[in-house]
């Protein structure tokens, strides 16, 4: 249920933020660390970055951004879990984060149990990006040169297994082609560079991943998976208006170690909430296909956990098909 939320929220927001201020008036302290755990330039990088510097004014500290990548954002989650709990370190966590690592265990000693949830800051579906210079201007077409080439078309991902792979295996099934899955583990920047560059034929990413090439007239969206069309693209199909029952998505999150004081991660929810608020903020979502969608710590932790539920039983019945290996 995408929504920005309205002025009226972040107003409450803001008022909140006081008095938090108010009971923890030495937090923060200092200038607050950033673990973003993929590379820079990405699409997660880009959009986490931007928000945090709206959120510098109302905390009234530098929010400073530190990418530690690997194992499909496993590395620099694993430093956010084993960071001190005192509010000063906190982190950006996407699909991978909090499926793909713990279901495929690609870090040793990895629990999501060990993060404590600030909320949420986008929600967006996967989408299907091919050049405008492809010969594919629909689905059906990429589904027809897929079926008339078994094996020979490329559709590039993030990592096995992971937030934009899924997808894709799950729409060649529906679709009932042979393509070949090419990963671009550090991130979707490399990944979108890979398609504007000729290496794959078409990308499973974000609308907003691959935006500015989306508006610059380089890329085009044959479709994305979501229930409804998305508002950032509005003359995009859905794969089911295509016939294609394939509904994906992602998000991202911010978290801290688990252990940090209830009332640091309100004061951060607070503060993060506001930005939601700030005109500046909702201009640039509109222009970067950010999919923007506040929820704070008690409902992000739900979410996450519905998540986790539905993405492993989805994985556990692509390994059981022979399209996923454990």
């Amino acid at each position: 249920m995408p929504f920005l939320t309205s002025l009226k929220a972040g107003i409450v927001g803001a008022a909140v933020l006081l008095p938090f201020a108010a009971q923890a008036q030495d937090y923060p302290k200092r200038d607050i660390m950033h673990i973003m755990p993929w590379s820079a330039g990405g699409g997660t990088d880009t959009v986490m970055r931007s928000f945090l510097n709206f959120a510098e004014a109302p905390l009234g500290v530098g929010i400073n951004t530190q990418n530690i990548t690997g194992a499909q954002s496993g590395v620099g989650t694993m430093r956010l879990m084993r960071a001190r709990p005192d509010g000063h370190t906190i982190g950006s966590l996407t699909w991978d984060s909090v499926i793909t690592v713990p279901q495929f265990d690609l870090v040793p000693g990895y629990d999501t149990a060990n993060l404590a949830y600030i909320g949420s800051v986008t929600v967006h579906p996967t989408a299907l990006v091919v050049r405008t210079d492809s010969p594919w201007t629909t689905l059906e077409e990429f589904v027809a040169a897929a079926k008339g080439a078994p094996g020979t078309l490329t559709i590039s991902n993030v990592g096995t297994g992971g937030v934009w792979h899924l997808p894709a295996l799950d729409f060649a099934d529906a679709a009932g082609i042979d393509v070949r899955h090419v990963p671009y583990p550090d991130g979707s920047g490399p990944q979108r560079e890979a398609l504007l560059n000729g290496e794959t034929d078409a990308a499973s990413l974000s609308v907003s991943a691959a935006f500015p090439a989306i508006q610059s007239g380089d890329l085009r969206v044959l479709g994305v998976m979501a229930e409804a069309r998305s508002a950032d693209v509005p003359d995009v199909p859905t794969f089911k208006e295509a016939g294609y029952d394939v509904v994906w998505g992602s998000f991202r999150l911010l978290a801290a170690p688990a252990g940090t004081a209830d009332s640091e991660i309100a004061t951060l929810a607070a503060a993060f909430e506001q930005v939601f608020a700030n005109a500046e903020f909702q201009e640039l979502a509109a222009k970067t296909a950010m999919g923007p969608q506040w929820m704070g710590p008690a409902e992000t932790t739900a979410y996450v956990a519905r998540s986790q539920q539905r993405a492993f039983g989805l994985i556990d019945s692509l390994i059981e098909q022979g399209l996923l290996e454990q």
